[in-house]
């Protein structure tokens, strides 16, 4: 499998991260930039605020702050030529639908990826709840990171450090794996930690996942389990027994299956998740 020439996805040039600036929205935060300075990218807040929203900017942590004292503890000290690379602005949108905020945002600008937060207050500022993020990540099919406000994190709010050693990957037999896989060894490999695991995982009867076609790299070592029961329960069940860092889910967000538009495995996944999810758009 040529997984590391394939034309799947694009570059992560432009992380957008919409935000309700509320606290269960840190981590997600926190990932989108650390993502965004490890590629050198364009980074955008978008904060979709209501008329008589009392949300305000004074109350997040600014993104100056938050790198200098990651710079503090050294974390970004190898980061510095990507850093001047990257941009940042904040965009503020006085709408009732932070939805559509969003994709006429995304309509108007390259964006590459979307993090978001699953978790967050309800009201005008909604975006941040599970079923709203949800359903920006179908309407948009653009590569998603849906980041748990409470669980483990792959990235430190407190010292800017990536662990991401340990990686999940569902093997849906009718949904094509490899935009999962190359998207999963594209982002370690920016990190500066060279000790990989990915464990492909296998729910149901017949042939079952493989590490036979897969890539040989230095930095990574593949692993493949096969399981009965429940699909999504069974992805989280693993992902807690070998504490993975990530689970990385190549989805359609139109057919049964993984990722099916209502009441998929993905969504069951990601309603009840400790860990990042990185949700890759397929066709079908």
């Amino acid at each position: 499998m040529s997984l590391l020439t394939e034309e799947t996805g694009h570059p992560v040039d432009f992380v957008l991260h919409p935000t309700d600036l509320s606290q269960a929205g840190l981590s997600a935060f926190h990932h989108a930039l650390a993502i965004a300075i490890h590629r050198g990218a364009q980074f955008t807040l978008l904060h979709a605020a209501g008329r008589w929203s009392t949300d305000s900017w004074d109350d997040f942590p600014g993104v100056r702050e938050t790198l200098a004292r990651w710079r503090e503890f050294g974390t970004t000290t190898s980061l510095e030529e990507k850093m001047r690379r990257s941009s940042v602005s904040k965009i503020e949108v006085e709408t009732r639908d932070p939805i559509a905020a969003c994709n006429q945002y995304i309509e108007r600008h390259q964006v590459d990826m979307l993090v978001l937060a699953t978790e967050g207050r309800s009201g005008l500022s909604r975006l941040a709840g599970a079923p709203g993020a949800e359903k920006l990540a179908r309407e948009s099919r653009l590569f998603t990171l849906f980041v748990p406000s409470a669980g483990r994190a792959f990235v430190s709010g407190e010292t800017g450090e990536v662990t991401l050693r340990r990686i999940l990957i569902p093997m849906d037999p009718e949904t094509d794996p490899r935009p999962a896989m190359l998207r999963a060894v594209r982002t370690a490999a920016l990190l500066d930690d060279t000790s990989l695991e990915i464990t492909l995982l296998h729910v149901g009867e017949g042939e079952g996942a493989s590490v036979t076609d897969v890539p040989q790299l230095p930095f990574c070592r593949w692993n493949a389990i096969q399981r009965q029961g429940d699909v999504a329960e069974q992805i989280l069940a693993l992902a807690d027994e070998m504490t993975a860092d990530a689970i990385f889910m190549s989805t359609s967000w139109q057919k049964p299956g993984i990722g099916r538009a209502k009441g998929g495995v993905t969504e069951a996944v990601l309603s009840r998740v400790a860990c990042p999810v990185a949700v890759v758009p397929v066709d079908v």
